[in-house]
């Protein structure tokens, strides 16, 4: 008999009892198997919609996704409607399992930019039963062109340790952030800060992105255990800063939109009372007598300062502004590099330990007639000893670089410790200035 009769003619239980064996494998239900902290995992990793339907798969995963560590609201296409989703993240909320510890709940929807005030109202409550669930970590970041206003009412969390806010209005009672004494960490991005104060006794890193703030009165921030601090590109009046003496790293870039700059381009007052930047500066008694934000941030180790027009707020902050004795890593741009090259003095005079200074200079300068006669850096302390390294990032090594370049020579400065990183369309390398002379 050949090999293929051979074949043909195998005994028919054994090729069933091969089936029969692959069928009961095939059914066999590893996952549920897991432990229940890799169950909890996985739900935490899956849409709060996914994870509600694993309800179906068996008995064990029944009431699994009601203590699942982490909560993820995202939007659905499966709902017939915005009130049908509503209704379900409210549900979710309600039937957590009690005592079940939450880490982290994340609101990351998107909505409807027609939303009514009641509307509104009953999305920003999520916040609040999200903080009665014991959640370590929340995420309120609505996908929208419109403000969600947050109600009149103060957030209590004895666990609350990272919070997240997006496309929010603010005001006072949110602000306090008395009642949550574990938080250490709060990112806001395109809020609307309707505050006149800012609280918090715990909070040690800050990060405000392109938020809005009053544009006739400051808003008062008491940070007292802030450690890092990043406030960028925001809108209205720069918010005045009290004492940081905790504070480490500081990223503070002032964008164009920023009330506190002279509408005529000028670096003191203007005199035209048309102009509400210099009219509202100069003619507040407590802006003339404070240091607005300077003063908070000279016990940092690390600065970026940075803006896009000629802020009046730096400009005049530095008449007061006392000594960075703890400075060691300086970020300016080129708004501190004026003609008058008076800021930049001003910050070798002052901050005695500074080991690195970074001088970004974007576009290309002229030096006006004159220019030199209006400093006289041979006057000037010198530089700190510590002083190692200074990078100038620039397009060309213009007439403003060339001045640059004097000004920190005759500072105690060698030319050997100072690198220029020239940037173009084409090119970007790093060079040792060993001359003044222009290429």
């Amino acid at each position: 008999m050949d090999a293929h009769h051979q074949f043909d003619g195998m005994p028919p239980h054994k090729r069933a009892k091969n089936e029969e064996e692959t069928s009961v494998e095939s059914e066999v239900d590893r996952i549920s198997d897991l432990p229940e902290g890799v169950l909890h995992h996985l739900l935490s990793l899956m849409p709060a919609h996914d994870a509600v339907r694993t309800c179906v798969l068996a008995q064990r995963w029944r009431h699994l996704w009601r203590s699942a560590p982490a909560i993820h609201f995202t939007n659905c296409k499966g709902f017939s409607s915005d009130d049908r989703f509503n209704q379900f993240v409210d549900c979710v909320l309600l039937l957590r399992r009690h005592g079940a510890p939450l880490e982290k709940c994340y609101f990351e929807i998107l909505l409807d930019n027609s939303l009514s005030d009641d509307a509104q109202r009953h999305l920003s409550l999520w916040i609040w039963h999200a903080l009665r669930l014991q959640v370590r970590v929340l995420r309120f970041c609505p996908d929208t062109e419109d403000y969600i206003r947050l109600p009149e009412r103060p957030l209590f969390s004895q666990h609350l340790t990272r919070l997240y806010l997006i496309s929010v209005t603010t005001n006072d009672s949110v602000l306090d952030f008395g009642g949550c004494p574990a938080l250490v960490y709060l990112r806001m991005v395109d809020c609307d800060i309707s505050s006149e104060k800012f609280s918090s006794s715990s909070l040690k890193h800050l990060r405000m992105s392109c938020c809005l703030f009053h544009n006739y009165s400051r808003t008062r921030m008491s940070l007292p255990n802030l450690v890092s601090l990043k406030l960028d590109h925001f809108v209205g009046r720069t918010p005045f800063l009290e004492s940081m003496p905790s504070l480490v790293t500081a990223i503070v870039k002032i964008g164009y939109y920023s009330s506190d700059r002279c509408e005529n381009g000028g670096s003191d007052d203007c005199g035209d009372n048309e102009c509400e930047g210099c009219r509202y500066y100069y003619g507040s008694e407590d802006d003339r007598r404070q240091c607005v934000i300077l003063r908070a941030l000279s016990q940092a180790t690390a600065l970026d300062l940075s803006t896009d027009t000629d802020a009046l707020v730096f400009k005049m902050d530095l008449k007061w502004c006392p000594t960075f004795s703890k400075l060691k890593s300086l970020v300016l741009d080129n708004s501190f590099v004026t003609d008058d090259f008076g800021a930049l003095i001003w910050f070798l005079r002052h901050s005695p330990n500074l080991e690195k200074l970074t001088l970004e200079i974007s576009g290309v300068h002229k030096i006006s007639a004159g220019t030199e006669g209006r400093y006289d850096p041979f006057e000037q302390s010198l530089a700190s000893d510590h002083l190692e390294l200074v990078v100038i990032k620039c397009r060309e090594v213009d007439g403003m670089v060339l001045t640059v370049l004097k000004i920190l020579n005759v500072s105690g400065i060698p030319l050997s410790k100072i690198h220029i990183n020239k940037r173009s369309s084409s090119d970007c390398f790093n060079f040792v200035c060993t001359d003044f002379s222009s290429k």
